[in-house]
């Protein structure tokens, strides 16, 4: 019985040791498992990442292949905007005249020309007030809408006509449009 007592350390150390192990065994699964499932969330996302970098490398390569076209069609559309030499009379002349067609009355019509930085064109900003009655001013707008002319309407402004100077319920119109005519 001399040996029980070292046996005993033996047995008990055999059983730390096992112990220890099974300890760092099970440490290990859970790290490996829960970095798989880290691996796999990360895929996951790099995959969805690629799929949209993808996408936009398409895009951009169909965006390209149509940029020939398309600057030809803009310059098309430049070169057929009035020339600034004549386009200020085009414009007043086509606002009497739509006036006169539509029995509106034009009070004021106010010009701001200013430069379109990096191409042959320059910008023209028109404020214009008329006068009439609802119909006769939404025909007036058509017929800007339908002119050879380019015409923006960027915002209008409507109040009632307590003037006097035409027929009853006539509405006031604030316009502010916007054309563009070729330098040059």
């Amino acid at each position: 019985m001399q040996n029980f007592p070292l046996r005993r350390n033996l047995i008990l150390t055999g059983l730390a040791l096992l112990f220890a192990a099974d300890v760092t065994l099970a440490y290990l699964t859970v790290h490996l498992s829960s970095s798989r499932e880290d691996r796999q969330r990360a895929l996951a996302a790099g995959t969805f990442q690629l799929a949209r970098v993808r996408d936009d490398v398409e895009r951009a390569t169909k965006i390209q292949k149509e940029m020939p076209d398309d600057l030809k069609l803009l310059d098309n559309f430049e070169n057929s905007l009035l020339p600034s030499a004549k386009g200020y009379s085009v414009v007043t002349r086509e606002l009497d005249q739509f006036a006169k067609e539509t029995h509106v009355l034009l009070d004021d019509v106010k010009f701001h020309e200013k430069e379109v930085s990096g191409r042959n064109l320059s910008e023209l900003g028109m404020e214009v007030v008329v006068n009439g009655e609802y119909n006769s001013i939404v025909e007036f707008l058509n017929k800007l809408q339908r002119s050879k002319s380019v015409y923006i309407v960027d915002g209008l402004a409507v109040e009632t006509s307590n003037t006097g100077q035409g027929p009853v319920g006539a509405l006031k119109v604030n316009l502010h449009l916007r054309t563009y005519f070729r330098k040059s």
